[in-house]
C-alpha cells in the first residue's frame, strides 16, 4: 500500500473511532442473480434511497457488493462501480471531484474508470471501510490498483450526521506534489478543507467549550 492509501486509511480508521459519525450504506435487497452484473438502474426497485431513483450502493448486510473482486490482497478489495453504485451517484461524484480539481487545474474524471475499495478493518463491528476511486484514466488506475504507486487520486468516503449524507475527497496529482482535502455536503457545497470526521469533531469541540 503506497503513502497515499495508507493517509486515507488511517483518516477513515479515526473516523470509526468518532461514534457520532456512521457511514452511509443503502440497506436494499440484493438484485436478483441476471442484475447484479448489470447496471443498477435495472434493480432499481429499492424503496429506501437516500435520494435519487436508486441506491446509494448495492450491499449485502456486511457492507460487501454482490459481485465478486476484480482484484484483492490480504488488506483491500477492489469492485468495479456498475452494479455496486447507483448510475446517479456515481455521476454525481465525478461531477464533484472534477469541481474540486479544476482549482488545481487537474485532469478530469469521467466516473467510468472507477472502484469500490473495501478495506478490512477489526474496529467496531468489523465492517470494512469503504471508499470509492474515481481515475482519469484506465493507466492510472493500473497503477494505482495494482502499482506501488497512484499518480493521481480522486478518493472519496461518505458519512452521515444527523441523516444528512457528506463526502470526504482526497483530491491528488504526485507529479504537481499536490494533495488536498475538502468535505461537502449533501448540496455538493464546500464545508472545510478538511475530512469530515475533522470538521465535525472541531465544530463539536467549539461548541462544548461555548457552553
Amino acid at each position: 500500500m503506497n503513502k497515499l492509501r495508507c493517509l486515507v486509511l488511517s483518516a477513515s480508521l479515526m473516523s470509526l473511532q468518532c461514534l457520532w459519525v456512521t457511514s452511509a450504506w443503502a440497506n436494499d435487497p440484493p438484485p436478483k442473480p441476471a442484475e447484479a452484473q448489470g447496471a443498477p438502474a435495472k434493480a432499481a426497485k429499492s424503496t429506501r434511497t437516500f435520494e435519487g431513483q436508486e441506491p446509494l450502493f448495492y450491499f449485502d448486510a456486511k457492507r460487501r457488493p454482490y459481485i465478486e473482486p476484480f482484484h484483492k490482497n490480504d488488506e483491500e478489495e477492489y469492485f468495479v462501480c456498475r452494479g455496486v453504485i447507483g448510475e446517479w451517484f456515481r455521476q454525481l461524484m465525478a461531477e464533484e471531484a472534477n469541481m474540486l480539481a479544476a482549482k488545481d487545474g487537474l485532469d478530469k474524471v469521467t466516473g467510468s474508470t472507477c472502484a469500490v475499495r473495501l478495506v478490512a478493518t477489526h474496529q467496531g463491528k468489523k465492517l470494512p471501510i469503504i471508499s470509492v476511486e474515481l481515475f482519469v484514466n484506465s493507466n492510472v488506475m493500473r497503477s494505482c490498483v495494482l502499482g506501488d504507486s497512484c499518480p493521481q487520486s480522486r478518493t472519496v468516503i461518505m458519512y452521515v450526521l444527523d441523516k444528512t449524507l457528506y463526502r470526504s475527497y482526497f483530491i491528488t496529482d504526485q507529479e504537481r506534489n499536490i494533495r488536498r482535502t475538502y468535505c461537502l455536503d449533501n448540496k455538493s457545497k464546500i464545508l472545510a478543507k478538511e475530512e469530515c470526521w475533522h470538521h465535525f469533531l472541531d465544530k463539536a469541540s467549539k461548541e462544548k467549550n461555548k457552553d
